[in-house]
């Protein structure tokens, strides 16, 4: 964080969010993780596989205000044991979400603007891009049935490393949700991970949703 970063108000974990968004859910490879540059050598080389995920939300009532999130997680890892995830990429459109990502979860949240479009009832865009570089653009066809979503099903239980310490937190949503279809992707590979040549498991839409992000656990690092 810079010093413009103590102009910004904070928000203590924890955290209550409503929204809707897009869950792209992938299996990569140890040999693709390796690739992954924005992975430290010291998860890639604790990686386990198990499902990765792309995450595309706007989230319309946070506790620091409304804001739009893309982020990356590559899988579960072992840490300390214990099979974990972490988010290894992960863009915001607020000051407010960038600098209580990080004060609260030790997430490394970077500021991008988002650009959602609805085409019709089910198909939208969505651009992001930071300083006029293009990150992810996508064009995305949702179902017309809706089936219920919650965590308990796909657990996040989330690491991040910041100052020699680990934080802790496995965050609980639920909401409705919609199977979905990629209709068209680019994507900046010096930006975010390389999915463009990597098809999807799953692309679920949930709208609504409801998300609680409680305080992390902070454990200095062994």
């Amino acid at each position: 964080m810079n010093s413009n970063d103590n102009d910004v108000k904070t928000y203590p974990a924890p955290w209550t969010l409503k929204g809707k968004g897009y869950i792209l859910l992938y299996r990569f490879s140890k040999k693709e993780i390796q690739k992954d540059p924005f992975l430290s050598k010291k998860f890639k080389d604790c990686f386990l596989g198990g499902f990765g995920s792309v995450m595309i939300v706007d989230y319309q009532k946070s506790n620091a205000g409304p804001y739009q999130e893309l982020l990356f997680i590559p899988g579960n890892f072992s840490y300390n044991e214990r099979k974990k995830k972490t988010i290894s990429k992960i863009y915001v459109s607020t000051k407010a979400s960038v600098t209580n990502g990080i004060l609260n979860w030790a997430i490394p949240k970077k500021l991008a603007e988002f650009k959602f479009k609805d085409l019709d009832t089910h198909k939208e865009t969505i651009h992001v891009f930071s300083e006029e570089k293009e990150i992810l653009n996508i064009k995305i066809k949702s179902g017309r049935f809706p089936f219920p979503v919650h965590t308990t099903l796909l657990p996040f239980p989330l690491v991040q490393e910041r100052n020699d310490k680990a934080y802790y937190t496995t965050f609980s949503g639920s909401g409705i949700g919609y199977l979905a279809k990629i209709m068209n992707l680019s994507v900046n590979n010096d930006m975010f991970p390389k999915i463009i040549e990597k098809k999807p498991f799953l692309c679920i839409k949930v709208d609504p949703f409801n998300i609680y992000f409680p305080k992390s656990t902070i454990k200095e690092i062994d």
